[in-house]
């Protein structure tokens, strides 16, 4: 007997499993949208309708799917949080606008009229043809005669820029976290001018383009003398500052620019950048037609 007790109770333990198991509600019936099983009763009567009201109130419908029963209304309110939200009265998003609708309302002040000058591209033409090419892996390029665009790497090292002969330094990411140029870095033999901006589409980066303009014009005009303009990677900051100075100072229109720069390096502005210098090119062609 006492060899046969363990078989007994592993017997009796086995049928009392079954026993409770046939005991259970009938879990065969799903939620589509539930990862879950889900009892047949919880779907019906007073417990569904407690799911509907959650789902239909605000605080259902800012609950993450997948955290609570709300999940059975997942497809009202799947179209609830698709649907696009209010927006504050003044308040635009450019990150959403259509390239068009940006186009006019940009220009509106630059042209004085609500329809795109002629000859001036828009903001999506100008960025299919940005896109154009192979990016560049160098630290630096020379884009114009002794204009040298560069990254960070290269303005950092004055062995380098001893090297290629630099005298002027032009630092479109002038006080940022990643940038440690200054006069007192580079000493007297570098002349130095820092720009202290930032690569978001927000910053008014237009507020520079004529002073480093003129920076880079008397530096280019001093015989025997190069320039570094740069920014943390030489494509957006330093890259709008170099397309300003030959539209001001070459006469070039922005589509011009662009292809002059990107024979000998790729670049990439961001589109608050590319608004500023589409402005310019309406603000100079109207001064040459004037």
């Amino acid at each position: 007997m006492r060899l046969l007790s363990p078989a007994l109770g592993l017997l009796c333990g086995r049928t009392a499993r079954l026993w409770r198991r046939a005991q259970r509600p009938d879990w065969s019936q799903r939620s589509s949208s539930n990862a879950h099983l889900v009892p047949a009763s919880v779907w019906s009567g007073r417990a569904g309708g407690a799911v509907q009201r959650r789902a239909a109130s605000p605080a259902g419908a800012a609950r993450l799917p997948g955290s609570s029963p709300a999940r059975a209304a997942a497809a009202p309110l799947g179209a609830a949080l698709a649907a696009p939200q209010a927006r504050p009265a003044g308040l635009r998003d450019l990150s959403m606008s259509g390239p068009e609708e940006t186009d006019t309302q940009d220009l509106q002040g630059a042209s004085g009229a609500g329809t795109r000058p002629e000859g001036v591209p828009s903001l999506k033409e100008i960025e299919q043809l940005l896109n154009t090419g192979r990016p560049s892996c160098n630290h630096v390029d020379e884009v114009w005669p002794n204009l040298f665009l560069g990254d960070l790497v290269t303005a950092h090292n004055r062995f380098v820029l001893w090297k290629m002969g630099v005298t002027h330094v032009l630092n479109a990411a002038h006080g940022t976290a990643y940038s440690h140029g200054g006069q007192d870095f580079y000493g007297a033999t570098i002349d130095y001018y820092g720009v202290p901006a930032h690569d978001l589409p927000s910053f008014d980066i237009s507020q520079f383009f004529f002073s480093a303009a003129q920076f880079i014009h008397n530096a280019l005009n001093t015989p025997g003398a190069k320039i570094l303009v740069h920014c943390a990677v030489g494509v957006s900051r330093s890259a709008s500052l170099v397309l300003a100075y030959l539209m001001i100072n070459h006469h070039l229109s922005l589509v011009e620019a662009i292809k002059t720069v990107k024979e000998h390096r790729w670049i990439s502005p961001n589109r608050g950048f590319l608004k500023h210098l589409r402005n310019l090119d309406v603000q100079l062609r109207q001064r040459k037609d004037c």
